[in-house]
């Protein structure tokens, strides 16, 4: 007996050293939206995040309501909030709701018919996620800064942010749309009509089952796919060039574009004014240092695009110059640029899967090449969006209205497709006018109207002889 319980006594040690060992990453706050203002954790996110979905919706304050989170995790702080101020609550309920009614069609058409009824049962999914759903609120938001790091080696952390967005919808109300949008999107002479009718009066008389809830709550959707936290390889391999190693590669990469487009000779008078906004921008910019220093030029072409490679070069097409109406929306071109560079999108086209010093080699020897096609081909979608939006800042930075940014998007949405239909030029390698127009918009919400002073600079603007 005796022996058999320092077996035990053992194992157990054993299992706790275990435990300790495979406990993994630990996870600590940086900082959250009420860190300024020395504002706690608001209580329904902590009950959330510790309970999950159901706790919320026992609370006295939602009786008689459902409580629904949106959930966005990132690496990039504005493209998070961004999310977070733009969530709709139409669709992420919807696509709650549509979890949730898919897994009951599965059950009840197993039980109740024969047959391959997948198209008729998209159709109804279909009719549920375009419900409105009105009545549904924005009851609060909330993000937070974390870092998940190796206890053994802090060196290796990952930083996350996370937004979370609660709405509440009135049982009732939400019930009631679901159930008519079920009943009024199957024919009668459908074998699925009656399970249809069966699930809609299922959902009117006794909503939602709260373990289901729990389980299909939390849409998630992951922006840190084309971005680079720190510890990645290409994030190591980043630090570790200097001013001087990226300005030679952008002048190699500005000697690729232009041998593919000529300069134009634009009057020297003009040059120098599209170089003054440029450096009002850097000026007032986070990064205003670089080996050269910043430098934009105007190419001889009708497309309406624009380029800009690491260490400060810009290229602007004539089109695109014809195409801005204002000097805020010249600027906002400009602005668009500088934060690829800034952000150094050019040098995060260069990938590896060994380690910072095989990234390094491929940015001194074939990078320009990488860089350069990437910059043909067109940033991913997140990096255009961050720009736009660091653009913004920006723009405000310098005293310049980032109206001017929504200006020019309206402009290239006029000019969006060629006569044959085809996208062209900026509108072929960035995302759609219209979306970028979302997402700009948003970001501009936050700014402060400054004084209106857009008359002086539009008469600057005339004058310089395009």
């Amino acid at each position: 007996m005796k022996n058999n319980l320092i077996k035990i006594l053992i194992a157990l040690c054993l299992l706790l050293l275990f435990i300790t060992c495979v406990s993994g990453p630990k996870i600590v706050e940086l900082e959250n939206k009420g860190t300024v203002m020395g504002t706690p954790t608001p209580a329904w996110l902590r009950l959330y995040l510790q309970r999950g979905i159901s706790a919320l919706n026992a609370l006295p304050e939602y009786n008689g309501k459902y409580c629904i989170i949106g959930e966005e995790t990132g690496v990039n702080r504005q493209f998070v909030v961004a999310w977070a101020d733009n969530a709709s609550a139409q669709s992420r309920i919807g696509a709650l709701v549509r979890t949730n009614i898919a897994s009951r069609y599965e059950a009840a058409v197993n039980a109740q018919a024969t047959g391959n009824y997948e198209q008729q049962i998209n159709n109804v999914l279909n009719a549920i996620v375009n419900v409105s759903f009105s009545g549904a609120q924005r009851e609060a938001d909330w993000w937070s800064l974390r870092r998940r790091y190796d206890p053994d080696n802090k060196e290796n952390f990952t930083d996350e942010y996370t937004a979370w967005v609660l709405y509440t919808i009135p049982k009732a109300e939400m019930n009631r749309q679901i159930a008519l949008a079920m009943q009024t999107s199957v024919s009668r002479d459908s074998a699925l009509y009656d399970v249809t009718i069966a699930l809609a009066r299922d959902i009117l008389l006794q909503g939602y089952d709260e373990n289901e809830k729990q389980t299909t709550a939390v849409i998630q959707r992951t922006a840190a796919d084309n971005y680079n936290p720190p510890g990645s390889i290409t994030a190591n391999a980043i630090e570790k060039i200097d001013l001087v190693d990226e300005y030679a590669v952008g002048r190699e990469v500005a000697a690729n574009i232009l041998s593919r487009h000529r300069l134009y000779e634009a009057p020297p008078a003009f040059t120098a004014y599209l170089n003054q906004i440029l450096m009002a921008l850097v000026i007032n910019s986070p990064y205003p240092s670089s080996f050269n220093g910043y430098v934009a030029a105007v190419l001889d072409s009708d497309d309406v695009n624009a380029f800009a490679t690491p260490g400060g070069h810009i290229f602007v097409t004539r089109g695109l110059i014809g195409a801005a109406k204002t000097e805020d929306a010249l600027a906002a071109v400009l602005a668009h640029e500088l934060a690829h560079i800034q952000l150094r999108h050019g040098m995060r086209a260069i990938q590896s899967n060994r380690d910072a010093e095989d990234w390094v080699r491929q940015f001194m020897f074939p990078g320009a090449g990488i860089i350069t096609e990437r910059i043909n081909a067109g940033f991913s979608h997140s990096q255009e969006f961050d720009a736009d939006i660091t653009a913004i800042s920006l723009l405000a930075a310098a005293g310049y209205n980032p109206q001017g940014l929504i200006d020019m998007l309206l402009e290239l949405e006029k000019i969006n497709y060629s006569q044959s239909g085809v996208r062209v030029g900026f509108n072929a390698t960035h995302p759609s006018a219209s979306s970028r127009l979302v997402n700009a918009r948003v970001a501009i919400s936050r700014y402060t109207p400054q004084t209106d002073n857009s008359a002086r600079r539009q008469r600057r603007f005339d004058a310089a002889g395009r």
